[in-house]
């Protein structure tokens, strides 16, 4: 440890604070220099770059990071801590003090409150076949619509990082062995083998931890996996299909798109057909005929399920 680092730690170990700190403990791929898993705290002394597993990343990008599993961060440089320690204590203790107020309000104001307004978040499933403009409505419902508190499931791949992806961020990493262990464990909500050894899939305990987080958590799926993650979880998921008005409008807007070839046209039209046969199975079927119509009629569907 940096003198500063041991000056810290001698003033947070032991619960000097009230509440127990522990030195360089993993959170979700991360090492921090101190973090304090009750009250979901990390503190660092100086930053600059971090590794998530084999990722180097910076102060910034590891923040948003810890952010998304619940975590806040605080930092100090090295002369703060060794030139005014007491000053670094009394803003740790405000950040708890803090996060404890919050927590007491968020409880007695849980009895007849909405769930925009919880701590725990809940699900929501979308399904469509290609084409149905079902990326374009959950995009915008998630850039426009900030207070549903809408984040993407994180999955698991079995394919190696591509450019700029991060462990944590984009995927989680596994290799094909590891893959295949945590499905003999039931660790997976849903998964698919998309050919030998390329696997993509959800971890449970990831829904979870988001959902602890306070985050409503989108899938963007395939219609079985919906239907799976539907059974699942019951009335604490909602699920919402997608469907083009007919499948020659899908046909139009996929020849339109000019980016596959006719052979795979007709390949899509005919996984679109089989699709399509699922709707049924979904609690909402949104039809897009019209994207503006489309969105609002999403929007209200979501705002209604999550006020429940």
């Amino acid at each position: 440890m940096t003198p500063a680092e041991s000056a810290l730690w001698e003033c947070l170990r032991n619960k000097n604070l009230g509440v127990r700190f522990r030195r360089q403990h993993p959170v979700f791929g991360y090492i921090p220099d101190f973090v304090c898993l009750e009250k979901q705290l990390v503190v660092e002394v100086d930053g600059g770059y971090h590794f998530i597993g084999n990722q180097q990343v910076s102060d910034e990008e590891r923040t948003q990071y810890l952010y998304q599993y619940g975590f806040e961060v605080i930092r100090f440089t090295n002369e703060e801590v060794l030139g005014n320690i007491e000053g670094v204590l009394d803003k740790i203790k405000e950040v708890i003090k803090n996060k404890d107020n919050m927590a007491q309000s968020k409880e007695s104001n849980s009895q007849g409150t909405s769930l925009l307004g919880r701590g725990r978040g809940r699900l929501i499933i979308f399904s469509a076949p290609s084409g149905s403009g079902k990326s374009t409505i959950v995009q915008w419902l998630m850039q426009e619509h900030p207070e549903l508190k809408l984040y993407f499931s994180i999955s698991c791949t079995s394919r190696a990082p591509r450019g700029t992806e991060q462990n944590g961020v984009e995927y989680f990493f596994l290799t094909p062995e590891e893959f295949k262990a945590k499905i003999q464990n039931d660790e997976f909500l849903e998964y698919e083998e998309v050919y030998h050894d390329r696997f993509y899939g959800t971890l449970k305990q990831q829904v979870e931890n988001q959902r602890e987080a306070g985050q409503n958590v989108v899938f963007d799926v395939d219609v079985k996996g919906g239907v799976n993650i539907k059974k699942y979880y019951g009335d604490e998921a909602l699920s919402l299909f997608i469907q083009p008005p007919s499948v020659e409008e899908l046909r139009r807007r996929l020849e339109g798109r000019g980016t596959d070839t006719p052979e795979a046209i007709a390949e899509r039209l005919a996984k679109a057909e089989y699709e399509m046969t699922f709707a049924p199975q979904f609690d909402h079927i949104i039809v897009n005929d019209d994207l503006e119509t489309a969105k609002r009629e999403t929007l209200q569907v979501v705002e209604q399920f999550l006020n429940e």
